[in-house]
């Protein structure tokens, strides 16, 4: 079992009518992109899915008593107790900071999918994060551990109900386990029965990159599109290779082929030189191929629009080019801005103006008011707008609850019910505001959405033509999947936690993936969500009692926010959504209230930096060419110029311990170190050191 989709050390991408070829830090060569002669496409018939049922878990249902389990404490099993009144494995915790995770080594295929779930009853299950008693798949590397699927538990006393979720598995796991546990610091008893692994339905995604809206110029020439396959089966040694595989792209126009061809799939794109096409609404029809097993693998249908030409923009438009920028009213635009939980009072309207912050996320955009006003409904939301406006800050409104069944399920407001309604409303209401900047679609809703949330998006993007949507997802693994659901990407790592967090592998992890979602030569379209915020604010005891919050919890510091958003910056983000003022200001937690004097003015300057970045991220000149020679640690850097010819290398080590690197950069000009742990060592080469989360910027006059 294999997916195809995979990460290469080189990597085909469209530039215009041609492909660039070369890996990170080497020559790129244009390749112009070449259609396959397939024959006999009439022969090719669905394949790929596994078939039949696999025994993964030993002894699933516990009627063998204890065997293939190594029984931890506290767990042990009831020979009756299972819902049929077979057997079942029964945990009991009453200390809360135990934490024993019981365990069986599986055998997952790389880069397959599956469907995994476990039948669970619970008694007085209480206090923990996240839920209770459940289930997860845990992937392995060189022993350490990787990522994982952790589906949520189930609490309180309940009878017999079952946890589920689908895995995709990471093409470079090693080993795999189930796990039955309790979330941490969760008390009580729980009895689990009958864990299932099965293979799931493989899942083809396909997306635009480079263009929002689904727009696509009538010349454009070339189309890149980015794809991701998982769960594709042909047993060994005669597996699925990416080599053989191929996409077929037919253009419908007026209910005609216009186009029709069949483009080679490389490195999670596809290349397809379209030509001239009829202006007007049109349709992606993709079909993947396996040439060499004649196999259908899977089948797509993108909706687009065919454009004559970029079309004149109202002054609130908001648009997002090839290169990842945002330009409002025609200009660059870097959006630094802050979540708010409850944005609704004009004092914290007043601090965050006066900042170098120039956007907000409100999460009650569609509830917001002052509460010092009378007025209600769309009334208050449009107050707050033209306050905000005043000030010169721009809003991204949120209308990620407004899916029925989700958590909040936002379904009624400004006036109307239903979801459809709710959004038509609010965008219809605010589209043409000059404070509006984008639409936030999805806050960590699951890839099982993905049908609504791929249709929200269209929704969104058909009634609002010049501002973008935009999601966040905690699941990096799987951001590549979220690729149809929104113009711009964003990913929310949250590192930094107590005394032991030393690293920021996490983030880039995280851009990691946005890279294999939306990356070409260009750029990409990321505005990340980097942490200010203090995770004590979320644990239910340090929130009542101050000494726990800080005997177990730390701020991340101004170096370590300012190392952060680099690093996001240097792997492509053209965007920083910081989470969040809610958490500093005392709203999420009263725990964090005394600190906000002190730390309001350290995320101010971390943000003062990334402002000033804004003429060299949003240039239109690529940065000098440059080399980073690893000597300890993991080093990242980049080199960026701004369109009058000034120099920026940002550097970022990711920790633990050290990090030092030989860097090299194509330049003349002198560069100086701004936090001093880059030494110049003469003919543009220098030498950067630094010890767990750290950075630099070296800069010219």
């Amino acid at each position: 079992m294999g997916k195809w989709w995979i990460a290469l050390p080189v990597c085909v991408f469209v530039s215009g009518c041609a492909t660039w070829q070369g890996g990170a830090g080497a020559a790129r060569k244009p390749v112009v992109p070449a259609a396959l002669v397939v024959s006999d496409l009439a022969l090719y018939t669905p394949g790929g899915q596994a078939a039949g049922s696999q025994q993964i878990v030993a002894n699933p249902g516990f009627d063998s008593g204890a065997e293939g389990w190594n029984l931890l404490e506290g767990y042990r099993i009831d020979p009756a107790g299972g819902r049929s009144g077979t057997g079942a494995l029964c945990y009991e915790r009453t200390d809360p900071a135990k934490y024993p995770l019981q365990q069986q080594k599986i055998r997952l295929e790389p880069n397959g999918r599956y469907q995994f779930g476990v039948w669970v009853k619970t008694e007085n299950v209480a206090n923990g994060e996240h839920g209770g008693a459940t289930i997860c798949l845990q992937y392995f590397k060189g022993g350490k551990w990787l990522s994982g699927q952790y589906p949520a538990g189930i609490d309180g006393t309940k009878d017999w109900t079952h946890v589920e979720a689908v895995a995709t598995i990471p093409p470079d796991a090693e080993e795999a386990e189930v796990v039955l546990y309790f979330r941490p610091k969760a008390t009580g008893k729980a009895w689990f029965d009958d864990i299932t692994i099965e293979p799931a339905k493989p899942r083809w995604v396909t997306y635009l990159i480079g263009v929002t809206h689904d727009t696509i110029p009538a010349a454009a020439g070339c189309v890149l599109l980015g794809c991701k396959a998982d769960g594709l089966f042909c047993p060994a040694p005669d597996e699925i290779r990416e080599a053989d595989l191929a996409c077929r792209v037919e253009v419908m126009s007026n209910r005609q082929v216009v186009r029709d061809a069949v483009w080679p799939v490389d490195g999670g794109r596809i290349a397809a030189v379209l030509g001239a096409l009829p202006v007007g609404p049109a349709t992606l029809r993709l079909t993947l191929l396996d040439t060499r097993h004649k196999w259908i693998l899977g089948e797509n249908v993108i909706p687009v629009t065919v454009a004559a030409a970029t079309p004149a923009l109202p002054v609130n438009a908001c648009v997002v080019d090839s290169r990842g920028r945002a330009f409002v009213n025609g200009k660059p635009f870097l959006p630094v801005g802050v979540y708010h939980h409850n944005f609704s009072t004009r004092e914290d309207l007043e601090i965050i103006a006066k900042s170098p912050f120039n956007c907000v996320m409100p999460y009650n955009s569609l509830f917001m008011r002052f509460k010092d006003s009378e007025k209600r409904g769309e009334d208050g939301v449009r107050e707050v707008f033209d306050a905000c406006d005043a000030k010169g800050l721009k809003l991204i409104f949120s209308i990620k609850d407004v899916y029925a069944g989700s958590h909040y399920a936002a379904t009624k407001a400004l006036g109307v019910e239903g979801e459809a309604a709710v959004v038509e409303k609010a965008v219809g209401l605010l589209k043409n505001h000059p404070a509006l900047l984008a639409w936030y679609i999805n806050d960590e809703l699951p890839t099982t959405m993905l049908d609504r949330l791929t249709a929200r998006r269209r929704e969104v993007n058909r009634l609002d033509p010049f501002h973008p949507t935009w999601a966040v997802f905690c699941d990096f693994a799987e951001v590549p999947a979220y690729g149809p659901t929104c113009d711009v990407v964003g990913v929310d790592p949250y590192p930094v936690r107590d005394l032991k967090s030393r690293d920021i592998r996490s983030v880039r992890h995280s851009m990691e993936m946005c890279q294999r979602a939306v990356g070409a030569p260009a750029g990409l379209a990321v505005w990340a969500v980097p942490q200010i915020m203090n995770w004590g604010c979320y644990d239910a005891k340090a929130k009542k009692d101050r000494d726990y919050y800080n005997a177990n919890f730390r701020d991340p510091s101004e170096h370590e926010m300012i190392s952060m958003s680099l690093l996001c910056a240097i792997m492509g983000a053209k965007g920083f959504i910081y989470y969040s003022y809610s958490d500093l200001s005392g709203v999420i937690s009263e725990a964090a209230k005394p600190d906000f004097d002190r730390r309001w003015p350290e995320v101010c300057r971390m943000a003062e930096v990334m402002v000033s970045l804004t003429p060299f991220l949003l240039s239109d000149s690529d940065g000098p060419e440059m080399t980073v020679t690893a000597e300890a640690g993991e080093v990242l850097a980049k080199a960026f110029m701004d369109n009058t010819g000034r120099v920026r290398v940002l550097v970022a080590g990711a920790g633990p311990g050290e990090s030092r690197a030989s860097i090299n950069v194509a330049t003349r000009m002198p560069l100086k170190s701004r936090y001093g742990k880059c030494v110049a060592m003469g003919d543009g080469r220098y030498r950067f050191q630094g010890t767990d989360i750290c950075s630099d910027i070296l800069e010219s006059e």
